[in-house]
């Protein structure tokens, strides 16, 4: 009996080169042609890889999440002697570097994906999947509001629902004014702002 062919590349690798197409293009801008082109592999061994176009999209969400978004959230679910500013300012000045780096496209996959999902040819997993993340970024975000508010003399009127909901409010700004070219010093000063303005300038 012979032994099932070994695979010819790195699955992570195509992922990655995969995941950057998407996050240039948007997923109706790249086509299964363009995807096997640019990752150098045939259209037969992309989909006994990853199925099809729409399960290869929502493992590319799926990778960026893990790889580029989750190492700044660390700041925010890991334990820390920091302040919860201190803490909320590394996290969210990651992923302004990320949004402006050189090293990928610029602005953020999912708030890109998210603008697009509303199209007909969209997969409806992967909005879920988006929407998943959203509700668990939302939660972990109100509870550490909700555990501050309790904790310090934070103006009154404040919510851990409405500061979560301004400051991920400010985050998709950023992501947006980062793809039409703002530099990370502007953006920082902006996110710094949005900061004092739930803490004030100490």
């Amino acid at each position: 009996m012979k032994a099932g062919r070994k695979r010819a590349f790195d699955k992570e690798v195509v992922l990655d080169k995969a995941m950057r197409l998407f996050w240039a293009n948007g997923y109706s801008g790249t086509s299964v042609a363009n995807l096997s082109s640019e990752l150098g592999i045939n259209t037969s061994s992309l989909y006994g890889t990853f199925v099809n176009k729409e399960q290869l999209f929502k493992d590319a969400l799926a990778h960026y999440q893990k790889q580029y978004v989750e190492v700044n959230y660390r700041h925010l679910v890991e334990p820390s002697d920091a302040t919860l500013k201190a803490r909320l300012q590394a996290c969210f000045y990651g992923l302004i570097e990320l949004f402006t780096s050189d090293e990928t496209p610029r602005g953020c996959l999912l708030v890109k994906s998210f603008n697009e999902s509303d199209s007909v040819a969209f997969p409806e997993d992967a909005v879920v999947y988006m929407k998943k993340l959203g509700t668990e970024t939302q939660q972990t975000l109100t509870g550490l509001f909700a555990s501050d508010i309790a904790k310090t003399d934070m103006p009154q009127g404040q919510t851990a629902q409405k500061l979560t909901n301004y400051l991920l409010s400010v985050s998709y700004g950023l992501a947006v004014q980062a793809k039409v070219g703002l530099v990370e010093d502007e953006l920082k000063s902006v996110l710094d702002h949005a900061l004092n303005s739930i803490f004030g300038y100490s």
